[in-house]
């Protein structure tokens, strides 16, 4: 069961950071160039200083760091609002300042945003932006060397800004409402494919140093009835926000012990283990240990032969709580394995604590070793902790025979990926194991150390 996709950004989202990206820039450049033509040149170099500070943000955004990028943005507006609020849109008596209501779309936006993505830095932006407002709603604060804008160019101002914050915040509240109902459509029907065993397993072989056939890891799919097969980045996100991953992780425990006992029967794969994924909202549970434990022993399936992978990210929550329960169930014969190891949050501290059998090396650094000396010294590296800590080593992500050969000769012991197989459904992963094909060595690696 796959638990770790990056998480796809919802269209809505997108097209209201466009929308309020292209009604910002209309007005700005409306105004920058009012500005130029009356001769306010402080007015305008302070418009074409949010334009260059918002062009990193923006090409971040476009290099696929949307979350970065737009965290960046709404910092930039932040000061800006609050600057040109103390330095040019004076209140008096005649007009009352606008500029700060700017703020509420900046943490509605955040506030989108940590929906999507929680992190502290987006909080903290959402925190400072509503403080702020509500500093400019309740004083006067300017500062004392301030140039006002003209009384005549606020009055129009005032009115732009309040029509152009309305429409900013109808729009976000729209998007709101929008997911929302998606949410709960989707919520909806993923009760309705448990009920109606919509979801299904699909096994990934995973390979020893030598090319034999060790075990699978179950990653879990769903046969929309409309949409076909989806992967699990197109709706777990979905389901977590749902609070449905422990209904889901008890299904795909329940069908992974199932499998093992049909495995069990042929000799040729009686021996394989077979790892499944579990969230920390599921690990977190009163009664995880003992429902896994139950839902094991009931089937006949021996503890052994199943791996719970678990995600650095994990132990981001409440890590004692999670190391009493791999505690317990390592007692009672369960096996550990740490997924994605070296994108999340490794320490030695917390690697000594842990019952783990098996580090995964994410896929980002297998796909290194291909790219120079560098990629395979982080590789050798993080090898070498592994056997250090008594560890297993498992190489996630191979697609090239290269990876693989170079990966082996680095030290690593077991193997998973597209070079070996695809995920495939359980009667294709059994007819693999009934052909006996292995993957074939070659002195490859030998040839791309040297170079």
């Amino acid at each position: 069961m796959m638990l770790n996709q990056k998480e796809r950004q919802p269209a809505y989202f997108f097209l209201l950071c466009r929308a309020a990206s292209l009604a910002g820039t209309f007005v700005g450049l409306g105004w920058l160039l009012v500005f130029i033509l009356v001769g306010y040149w402080s007015l305008a170099f302070a418009l074409l200083g949010l334009g260059v500070a918002i062009l990193p943000c923006w090409l971040l955004a476009r290099r696929g760091n949307f979350s970065a990028g737009l965290l960046a943005a709404q910092l930039v507006c932040l000061l800006f609002v609050c600057l040109f609020s103390l330095l040019f849109d004076i209140p008096n008596k005649e007009v009352l300042r606008t500029t700060h209501l700017y703020l509420l779309v900046i943490a509605l936006v955040g506030y989108i945003n940590y929906q999507r993505i929680p992190s502290r830095q987006q909080a903290g932006m959402i925190i400072a932006s509503l403080l702020m407002f509500v500093v400019f709603c309740s004083s006067r604060l300017v500062f004392p060397f301030a140039i006002p804008m003209p009384t005549a160019f606020r009055e129009i101002s005032s009115w732009v800004n309040a029509m152009m914050v309305t429409v900013m915040l109808g729009g976000g509240m729209a998007a709101l409402q929008a997911d929302f109902s998606r949410q709960t459509d989707i919520g909806r029907q993923l009760r309705r494919a448990l009920k109606q065993n919509e979801f299904v397993l699909y096994y990934q072989l995973q390979v020893s140093a030598d090319g034999g056939f060790t075990g699978a890891e179950a990653l879990l799919r769903w046969q929309h009835p409309e949409k076909g097969l989806l992967s699990p980045d197109f709706f777990l996100p979905d389901a977590q926000r749902a609070g449905l991953m422990p209904l889901i992780g008890e299904w795909v425990l329940r069908e992974a012990c199932f499998r093992l006992t049909q495995w069990q029967s042929r000799p040729e794969m009686a021996r394989l283990t077979l790892a499944v994924n579990f969230t920390a909202d599921h690990i977190l549970e009163t009664d995880f240990t003992e429902n896994v434990i139950e839902t094991v022993v009931s089937a006949g399936v021996n503890p052994s032969q199943l791996k719970f992978e678990l995600t650095e990210s994990v132990f981001a929550t409440d890590m004692p709580v999670v190391v009493t329960t791999m505690e317990t169930l390592a007692a009672s014969g369960f096996r550990f394995a740490l997924d994605d190891f070296g994108t999340g949050f490794s320490s030695l501290s917390y690697l000594r604590q842990l019952p783990l059998e098996q580090i995964k090396i994410d896929r980002s650094f297998v796909k290194a070793v291909l790219g120079g000396e560098k990629g395979r010294v982080i590789a050798r590296n993080i090898i070498r902790m592994g056997r250090e800590l008594q560890l297993q080593v498992l190489a996630e992500g191979i697609e090239e025979e290269a990876q693989w050969l170079i990966m082996k000769t680095l030290g690593c012991d077991a193997f998973q990926g597209y070079y070996f197989a695809r995920p495939l459904s359980a009667p294709d992963f059994e007819k693999m194991f009934s052909s006996g094909e292995q993957p074939e060595r070659s002195d490859l690696a030998d040839q791309l150390l040297q170079t």
